[in-house]
């Protein structure tokens, strides 16, 4: 396991719980008595094309080193899945109560590290399917890899012969169970070699920064953009408790895409322009705005060509929502403008040098100095790093099914940490965009007063662009 991966194991605490989830709503109309009983059939019979899906860690000794991953030959898929029926009238609302309770709760690191809910009985003929798989195992981009390999094109699936190629290249990859032997040569090797590591690291960071700092100071073209430890405070901001608090909301693609042509932008730059202009109603109306604007972390996928759906491959970027700025067009064009200062100084920095620096983090101090952070509260105290993370991942364009059923939304969810306490994530799919948002409940307890202010953004800016 990378250190990249492993830091997230290293940096979880009873407060601070490091899983992603997804939650997929299905219209079961055509498929009369579909039940938990589908997507264990399904899981099942791919099973072996889902890596993260069927090994568990093996830690180094004495925790000296980063874990190691090593193949479960006997996982059995229906203890990793369970089933609730959906309180009446069976809404999404009702769904993300049901979601909340399985976000709160951590995974179990002795056995591999994902669940499965299924949600019966929604309204309108709906189920929703709820995974819940460990940040260790995977970014955004390999969840959408691991949704894929569940995914279908028609209702009645893949057969087994299509199956059978990627079955085989699969089971050549397994790994064993390692001896005691291993497992001391993994830790002597990557505690030996630590030193080494830091040694390289130094030079390469102080490269970075500088590149960084010169960049901001002798460019012109970088004003506008975020910094860390600059944040106001918001209501969400500080030390978290287990309990989370969910909300979904979706709105149309075709209208993102009329505020991303506005002013020449991305999709990025509406998707976060959105949330900004839907975070600032929210603030206003409870008379608690902060007068600069609140700053984002939006996570960066740094993979290349691999088409490997386990381990991370990401950096991160700070950039400006815009919330101080009451007019939508213009709110639009400072967040493109952060937006590009942010991917330059990405840029600057390098796309592994988070990945290097947690390489050579040593596991008991980092995960101690997590308890203790976590513990002692610290995050009410200092500056605020970042108010929330935001999160943007695309989805596929077309019709898709999942245990035969059709797929109607899909609804990505990140972790919540200290500090932040609040997550936003999005995909697109069809013709829809689908926002995740998740948070700490005593932070954010009317997590759905947020939500609904996401269409709300979405009708105010294209009112402004027409």
């Amino acid at each position: 396991m990378s250190g990249a991966d492993a830091s997230f194991l290293y940096f979880e605490t009873p407060a601070t719980h490091m899983h992603v989830l997804g939650t997929l709503v299905v219209d079961t109309m055509d498929r009369p008595g579909w039940s938990a009983e589908d997507m264990i059939e399904l899981l099942q019979h791919r099973l072996d094309l889902l890596r993260p899906f069927r090994q568990k860690l093996a830690l180094a000794m004495l925790r000296l080193h980063h874990p190691v991953w090593v193949d479960v030959p006997d996982v059995d898929v229906r203890e990793h899945v369970s089933r609730v029926q959906c309180p009446a009238p069976g809404t999404m609302v009702e769904l993300a109560r049901e979601v909340e309770a399985f976000a709160s709760v951590k995974l179990d690191r002795s056995r591999p590290l994902w669940e499965c809910l299924v949600v019966e009985d929604m309204a309108d003929h709906r189920a929703a399917i709820v995974f819940k798989i460990h940040h260790c195992a995977v970014d955004g981009v390999g969840a959408a890899r691991i949704l894929n390999v569940l995914f279908d094109l028609l209702p009645e699936g893949r057969t087994e012969a299509e199956l059978l190629g990627a079955k085989e290249e699969a089971r050549a990859q397994q790994r064993p169970e390692p001896s005691v032997v291993d497992v001391a040569l993994h830790t002597v090797t990557g505690f030996a070699s630590r030193p080494w590591h830091v040694a390289r690291l130094v030079p390469t960071t102080v490269k970075a920064v500088t590149g960084v700092v010169g960049r901001r100071v002798g460019d012109a073209d970088t004003s506008g953009g975020a910094l860390p430890l600059t944040a106001p405070r918001a209501p969400f901001n500080g030390a978290i408790t287990p309990a989370r608090a969910v909300a979904y909301v979706d709105v149309a693609l075709e209208d993102v895409k009329a505020i991303k042509s506005a002013v020449g932008g991305t999709f990025n730059d509406a998707v976060t322009a959105i949330t900004g202009g839907a975070l600032r109603n929210y603030l206003l109306k409870r008379d608690e705005l902060p007068d600069s604007s609140l700053i984002a972390v939006i996570p960066v996928s740094t993979r290349g060509d691999e088409t490997d759906v386990a381990a991370n491959r990401t950096s991160a970027m700070f950039t400006s929502l815009g919330t101080d700025v009451a007019d939508p067009i213009t709110r639009l064009k400072v967040v493109h403008q952060s937006n590009k200062v942010a991917k330059g100084d990405q840029a600057a920095m390098g796309p592994d040098l988070v990945a290097r620096v947690s390489e050579v983090a040593p596991p008991n101090t980092t995960a101690a100095l997590a308890r203790v952070y976590s513990m002692l509260r610290f995050a009410n105290f200092h500056p605020v790093v970042h108010n929330l993370v935001l999160s943007n991942v695309a989805g596929p364009p077309f019709q898709i099914y999942m245990a035969g059923a059709k797929v109607e939304g899909i609804f990505p969810l990140g972790p919540v940490m200290e500090g932040p306490g609040l997550n936003i994530t999005v995909v697109s799919y069809r013709d829809r965009v689908g926002f995740g948002i998740i948070a700490c409940r005593d932070r954010l307890p009317d997590i759905d007063d947020l939500a609904a202010e996401f269409p709300a953004a979405v009708e105010e800016m294209l009112l402004a662009v027409r």
